[in-house]
Order: C-alpha cells, then structure tokens, then sequence
C-alpha cells in the first residue's frame, strides 16, 4: 500500500504522534556496500533496488495504465543495468515495481490503495507476458538474475495476485511466487497465494516473499526446513520505519541471508547476515545497495 508520507504527516491531528513519527525517521549512516574483499570466485555480488514511482497509479483507464508501467520498467531498467555494470549478478526490486499505488482522492492518503478489481484490471498480466519477455530480453542481454513485482493475472482462473517474478541469466522464468500473507484490503482485490518457492543458484537455494509475509512465521519456518540459503524479500513497507526489525528476524528465523528491497516512502532496504547482522544498509537514499553471498 502505498503511503505519501508527507501528506499523511499533515492529516494528523496529533502534534505528539507526528513527533514519534519523526523519531522513527531519523536518518542512518548509510552502508552502500560491505567493506572488505570478496573475490568473484568465492562470492557473488547482488543488489536491492530501493525506490517507488514517482506519480500515482492512474486507474480505470487501460491507455493510462498502460503508459504508467512502461515508464516504471523503463525507471527499473535503468536501475537493472547500474547495478549489473557495477557487478550484480543478481537484482532484486521491489513489490508492484511495475504497478505502483494509486492516489483516490476520496480516501485518505493512509488508505490509498486499489479498492478491487476493477481498480486493478488495466494492471495484470500473465505470466509469460509482456513485462515478463521485456525482463527475460534485458536478463539474458546482461546475463544477470532479475527480480521483479508485478499484478498477476491466472490465465486459467482469472484470479489476480501480488506476484514477484524471478528470470535467470538465459531469460528464462526460474521462479514465480504469489504473496501468502495479504495486507488488510488486498484481500478486496487479490487472492492469496499457497505455497513457498524455491529455485537454486551458484550461490544456493533462494526462497522468496513479499512484504507482510515476513510477519507469517510459518512461512518463514517452512524456509528454514527447507534449508534455504537466501530469502529474497520484495516489499512495500507502510507501517513508520520498522521494516527492518522485520527484515532481520526474518533472516534469523531462516538461517539465511535476507536481501530487502523495498519501497522509498517508508524506507529501509539492504543486504543482512543470517545472524541478523547489517551487510548493507540504505534508508534515506532512493538507489541501489550491494552485498555478497557465498558460492555453493
């Protein structure tokens, strides 16, 4: 769900609440990428994108939507290729990258957000379909794993879901995942996913989530007995700035590395240890961090 955070800031009627608010905001000495030497033979080099679109999702207008996620692929992109010259092998983005969140005037700006399907249909896709070949073409051109979230559309049921999409160095789809654990009104427009993805890499099995997914331990739980090795999280945050106790817990839970990218309105996005421990860090920045995993 998306949130303007500085519209929201001056709805509030409580001086105290804003003060909080604030405290929770406060800027961090950024970790852009780990110090040290990490030689390509022993690790890979991967990135997490953290950024949102920068306008309102336009809705009930097919042309409208249409042009919105193309300008927000090409924005992607852009990013996909700087994190691909400067190394990554793998790039992570975050949840409805191409989609965005709509502005609905008559709602407040805490609650904006589609309120069903229509408001969502000139927004789904199938998979494969267009976003997925634009991204499987720019995945086999760089040679690179690319993560990205999207409104899927079940071509057999019809059904829509919070999807992220993984394409591997040769184009081609090595994991699709569909978010378990809905966030309150995405249950008026999505359905739920059933099931946890795995799919292996040089540097190990790699499980995927979405956002409010990391507050389901059974989720994470079922990951850890699968002995996974990384936990690939694409996400939206909306709640304050406490995404990243979430991040963490969830890589201690797993055993596994966390790579977090998320939106830029509540920030906090990076690369953790299984232990829980910072390998990048980013909050105030909309952009790229990079960390690395060790080869299998």
């Amino acid at each position: 769900m998306k949130i303007n955070l500085l519209k929201f800031l001056l709805c509030l009627s409580s001086l105290a609440f804003i003060t909080t608010s604030n405290a929770q905001m406060q800027p961090i000495e950024e970790v852009f990428e780990p110090a040290g030497t990490f030689s390509a033979e022993e690790f890979t080099k991967v990135a997490v994108l953290q950024w949102a679109p920068n306008a309102s999702a336009p809705i009930e207008d097919q042309v409208l939507a249409d042009q919105f996620k193309a300008n927000n692929i090409s924005i992607l992109e852009s990013y996909i290729r700087e994190a691909a010259a400067k190394g990554a092998k793998y790039i992570s983005t975050p949840e409805f990258g191409i989609v965005g969140y709509p502005d609905i005037p008559e709602l407040p700006p805490a609650e904006d957000n589609f309120r069903n399907r229509e408001d969502i249909k000139p927004y789904v896709e199938t998979v494969p379909g267009k976003s997925s070949n634009h991204f499987s073409n720019l995945a086999l051109e760089l040679g690179v794993y690319i993560q990205f979230g999207m409104a899927e559309k079940d071509s057999v049921t019809d059904l829509y879901y919070n999807t992220v999409v993984v394409i591997d160095p040769n184009g081609e789809v090595a994991a699709k995942y569909r978010k378990q654990h809905l966030f309150q009104i995405e249950h008026d427009y999505l359905e739920e996913g059933t099931s946890n993805v795995t799919f292996q890499t040089p540097f190990g099995k790699v499980g995927l989530v979405i956002c409010s997914d990391v507050y389901d331990y059974s989720v994470l739980e079922k990951y850890k007995l699968e002995q996974i090795d990384v936990l690939s999280l694409s996400t939206s945050w909306t709640e304050n700035n406490t995404g990243w106790g979430y991040f963490t817990t969830a890589a201690t839970k797993t055993s596994a590395y966390v790579l977090a990218a998320n939106h830029d309105y509540y920030p906090d996005s990076g690369v953790i240890y299984p232990d829980g421990t910072t390998q990048s860090h980013i909050r105030q920045s909309t952009g790229l961090a990079y960390g690395y995993l060790p080869n299998k």
